[in-house]
């Protein structure tokens, strides 16, 4: 079977496979290979009633998925809402994620997940605390809130606490944790409202890592 995409988390991998199923393979012990069970795998072993995924993301301790016709499925580690289903329950099988029916893309970061939504919009949910979720708030939120003042993303990183965005003409816009300059405005604060990174105007892609933010220019 050919493999379309592939993502790398902090305990597992997950890869989409042609036809739209996922098999992931890992560390297992909070249900993050979405195959009903809590054990480790070290080959890859089939997700749970997806057939339809068009990527997947692999977070921390977390997966998500976008099906087609967009909406998004997240199994794992659940304790800060990060699955997005109103719950913070672990799920080892995957999870609809609350209103949402038109995502493109899907990041799962630390403990949060952010959908890219048709349009140019974000939602976020999950751990709130340094403010990676957006919305002007530092609470954690078991379903998706919108990123205040973003209509014109074309794509969406979430990093271990923070998260960036790509908007169209290819400047960048960041929130969350800034205790390691990761949200690149010149500062070392944390925001829980998108900035503007500086001196970048034609970025193609963002990427957001634990402590770090990088762009494909």
């Amino acid at each position: 079977t050919t493999a379309t995409s592939v993502s790398t988390g902090g305990l597992c991998t997950c890869a989409v496979l042609s036809g739209g199923t996922v098999k992931c393979w890992g560390y297992g012990n909070s249900g993050q290979l979405g195959n009903g069970s809590t054990s480790n795998q070290s080959s890859p072993v089939s997700v749970d009633n997806i057939t339809t995924a068009t990527s997947v993301s692999a977070g921390d301790v977390h997966t998500c998925a976008v099906l087609s016709g967009g909406t998004v499925k997240c199994w794992g580690y659940g304790g800060y809402g990060q699955l997005g289903n109103g719950s913070t329950s672990n799920q080892s099988t995957p999870v609809t994620v609350s209103n949402i029916d038109n995502a493109t893309s899907v990041s799962a970061g630390g403990n949060h997940t952010c959908a890219l939504i048709s349009g140019g919009t974000i939602k976020c949910w999950g751990e709130g605390s340094d403010g990676q979720l957006g919305n002007g708030a530092t609470s954690d939120q078991s379903t998706p809130v919108s990123v205040s003042n973003i209509d014109n993303a074309t794509s969406v990183s979430a990093g271990f606490n923070h998260t960036c965005a790509v908007l169209s003409g290819g400047t960048i816009k960041c929130w969350g944790d800034g205790s390691f300059k990761q949200l690149g405005n010149g500062s070392t604060s944390d925001q829980n409202t998108p900035v503007s990174v500086s001196n970048i105007s034609n970025a193609t892609a963002v990427s957001g890592g634990e402590r770090y933010t990088c762009a494909l220019i």
